[in-house]
C-alpha cells in the first residue's frame, strides 16, 4: 500500500508547504465567491526512496490536527537529505493540499525519526499518502 500511496504522489507531484492566508474578499453588496486558497509548492528534488521509510503513521489528533511521522533510513554511503511530501485525501489530479518536510544530513547507515504536524486535510479527512524523496 506504501508504494501505491508513492506512486500516486509522484504523479501529483510535489506540492506542499504552509498554506498561504487567503485574500479577503472586497466589501460590496452583491454575492461574490471568496477567492481559493492559495498554495505554495516546493519542487520536488531527489530520486524516489520509498525504502527509506518505515514506521509511518498517519493521524488525526483530538483537535482535528492530522499529524503524519515516521523513520528515515540513509543505506547509501554518502550523507543524504530528504524531503517527505504528506497529503491526506482523495487524488483528483489537480492542485492538491499538501505539506512537505526537508530532512537534512541523515549519515550513510543512519536513520532519523520526523514528524509533520498540522497537514491540510478536507473536513470528511481521506487516505494518508506520503512520498519520499532523496538527494545527495
Amino acid at each position: 500500500m506504501r508504494t501505491a500511496a508513492v506512486a500516486l504522489l509522484l504523479l501529483l507531484g510535489a506540492c506542499g508547504g504552509a498554506e498561504e492566508p487567503a485574500a479577503k474578499a472586497p466589501a460590496t453588496t452583491t454575492a461574490t465567491t471568496p477567492p481559493a486558497a492559495a498554495v505554495s509548492t516546493v519542487p520536488a528534488t531527489g530520486t524516489p526512496a520509498p525504502q527509506s521509510l518505515s514506521g509511518f503513521r498517519c493521524e488525526k489528533n483530538d483537535d482535528d490536527d492530522w499529524t503524519a511521522k515516521g523513520v528515515l533510513a540513509n543505506t547509501s554511503k554518502a550523507k543524504a537529505t530528504f524531503q517527505v511530501t504528506v497529503y491526506i485525501g482523495s487524488a483528483t489530479g489537480g492542485a492538491e493540499r499538501a505539506k512537505t518536510r526537508q530532512v537534512p544530513s541523515v549519515a550513510p547507515g543512519g536513520s532519523v525519526g520526523f514528524m509533520i504536524k498540522k497537514v491540510p486535510a478536507p473536513d470528511d479527512g481521506g487516505t494518508c499518502h506520503v512520498q519520499v524523496l532523496a538527494s545527495k
